[in-house]
């Protein structure tokens, strides 16, 4: 199962503070489901990781975790013996890029060396973004639970403040997931 999500670049870019939320549209009716796994390994199970990178993935999966135990769900370890998987992504983003081929002054508002298409935006447009893409569903299957939500983070060195716009994402997120059977 992967979730696929179109205009997360659009996400990226929002000037709001509030948090951006996309959730899943699901093609199926709600089902009952009593346990899950991870669609993926845990990054701190690959050597090349970054730190950070292995940080946010713990921080993701102890919040996903913390809401599907909150609703009864059970985890296994192996996903053939699972009723569903999760699938997710976490990352801090930095830096903006974005273009408008279709209106080329686009491009000279920022950088008038900026290569047709492309913008670099100004350095200091505001605090980096932390952006959580979330998917539950069938194994082989499409997301039935999930989506993307995106905030700007004020204090990004703070493991407290990504941990709690983390969590805040993930209980939004998941908020009409069913509690286990």
């Amino acid at each position: 199962m992967r979730l696929i999500l179109m205009g997360l670049f659009g996400l990226l870019l929002a000037g709001c503070q509030e948090m951006q939320v996309e959730r899943v549209e699901p093609r199926s009716a709600p089902v009952a489901f009593s346990t899950y796994a991870w669609g993926q390994s845990a990054l701190g199970d690959v050597p090349e990781a970054s730190a950070q990178l292995v940080e946010l993935d713990e921080e993701m999966r102890a919040a996903v975790a913390a809401e599907l135990s909150a609703r009864g769900y059970r985890e296994e370890a192996e996903p053939g013996n699972a009723d569903m998987l999760v699938d997710y992504q976490v990352a801090v983003v930095e830096e903006q890029f974005s273009g408008d081929p279709s209106n080329p002054s686009w491009d000279a508002q920022f950088d008038s060396n900026a290569a047709q298409g492309v913008v670099e935006l100004p350095a200091r447009t505001g605090a980096p973004r932390v952006t959580v893409t979330l998917g539950i569903g069938r194994p082989g299957g499409a997301a039935i639970w999930g989506g993307s939500a995106t905030k700007l983070l004020t204090r990004p060195e703070s493991a407290e403040e990504r941990q709690r716009v983390i969590g805040t994402a993930v209980r939004e997120l998941l908020r009409d997931l069913p509690a286990a059977y």
